[in-house]
Formats: C-alpha cells, structure tokens, sequence
C-alpha cells in the first residue's frame, strides 16, 4: 500500500498544529506554577507570623490566616529592568492565640504584624483561645 505523497501546503499546516498543541500544553503547566507559587509564599508569610506572634510575653500557642490579594488586583506586576513580579500584597490577617483576649496582647499582636507585612490595623483581626 502507498501512501499518498503530501504537497509543502499539508506539511506547513501539520507543523503548525502541532507547535499551537505544544504552546496549549506549556501554557498550562506554566499557569499551575504561578498558583502554588503564591500559595506557597502565603505558607511562608503565615509560618512567619505564627513565629512572631509566638515571640509575644503571654502568647503559648497561636494560628494565623493570611488573605492574599488577588493577581490583578495590584497594579504591581513588573519593578525594575529585571523583570521579576512582585509578590502579591497581604489583604487581611485573622490571629487566634492565647492571651488573644487581653486587651494587651491584641494590641501587641496587632502592631506587630502591621509592621512586619504592611497591613493597615484595621484589618488585622485577634481573637483569645
């Protein structure tokens, strides 16, 4: 059996289906690496905070909860001529600890982390354990 004999124009447009397949599937997995890049820096900002919150006289255990802004929410994107994006702002924090319900404690708590990631006070939530 002979196959028949493709003319230049079937080669060319072979060729180009399959490179768009290509950049379909690279885009993708691209696209899946920017979530858990933020989701990772999240992790990290919240390790972070528990740890200084931890560091506070009358603070024994502690959780926090980050909310981080959305992509397009900054217009940030680019700084510099390297290229690189900045990471995502922290949009609110929520803090539950012991000592979270002296009046004190949540005062500290709450300076501390506005200093720390650059969140106003006000939206910076402490609760007692």
């Amino acid at each position: 059996m002979k196959l028949p004999r493709w003319d230049r124009n079937r080669w060319i447009l072979l060729l180009l289906a399959l490179m768009g397949a290509a950049l379909l599937l690279l885009g993708g997995l691209l696209g899946r690496r920017d979530d858990a890049g933020v989701s990772d820096y999240a992790g990290y900002l919240e390790t972070r905070a528990r740890e200084l919150c931890l560091s506070i006289e009358g603070v024994e255990e502690a959780e926090v909860f980050l909310t981080i802004e959305e992509a397009g929410a900054k217009e940030v994107g680019m700084f510099g001529e390297s290229g690189k994006r900045a990471n995502p702002g922290v949009r609110g924090i929520a803090v539950v600890c012991t000592g979270g319900d002296l009046p004190r404690v949540r005062a500290t708590v709450t300076e501390l982390l506005s200093a720390a990631l650059a969140v106003p006070t006000n939206r910076i939530r402490v609760a007692g354990k």
